[in-house]
């Protein structure tokens, strides 16, 4: 494991399955490659840390910021000049036991009248687990507060508090929902999986 701090490698011994030790580990190397590629940047200045709740951070670099997801075979990774979230999930059934957690009133009646609330409920999970992850709060925000509007084609807006934010909100081919959320405009950002490459 060259070039991997020994933070990190503390966290992937402490894994028990091989393909959790090498997501782990592909996952900082995707971050390093975008944030590198994005700030023209040598990977060994790049300092790792944590916020106070635990949401990854670069010490080295205040002004660039990053988010990373998995799921199965994807790993994604969104970097920006400004607070990003991102969240990607595999579209399954529908579980409408847990839409009172996390969705409004008004979301799970859309959901209730929806030609595809299996896509449509993974969109609103994916959309308020990128807002949580933004703001670095997790579960300790209530995600029914985070309001998601759905605007032109993969375009979102989410609302918290008063304030707005952007987003993106895509299915890909292989049944995913891949959702980001920043001030930004996304398409600004980077998202880099292990065989794809979005700039």
């Amino acid at each position: 494991m060259a070039s991997v701090d020994d933070e990190r490698k503390v966290q992937i011994d402490k894994l028990f399955q091989v393909n959790d030790k090498i997501r782990t580990l592909l996952s900082r190397k995707l971050t390093e490659y975008a944030i590198c590629h994005l700030a023209n940047l040598s990977p060994s200045i790049l300092s790792f840390g944590k916020e106070k709740y635990g949401k990854p951070k670069l010490l080295s670099h205040s002004k660039i910021f990053f988010n990373v997801s998995h799921c199965d075979s994807w790993i994604v990774c969104a970097v920006d000049e400004k607070p990003i979230g991102l969240d990607i999930e595999k579209i399954t059934s529908l579980n409408w036991d847990t839409l009172e957690i996390f969705c409004s009133t008004s979301e799970r009646n859309k959901l209730k009248k929806s030609k595809c609330p299996e896509f449509q409920y993974y969109q609103y999970w994916t959309i308020k687990e990128a807002m949580l992850k933004l703001m670095g709060t997790g579960l300790l925000t209530d995600p029914r507060k985070v309001m998601v509007f759905f605007l032109k084609g993969s375009l979102i807006k989410v609302n918290f508090e008063n304030k707005e934010w952007q987003g993106e909100s895509i299915r890909t081919d292989d049944g995913y929902v891949l959702s980001a959320v920043n001030t930004n405009n996304i398409s600004k950002s980077i998202l880099v999986s292990p065989d794809r490459f979005y700039e």
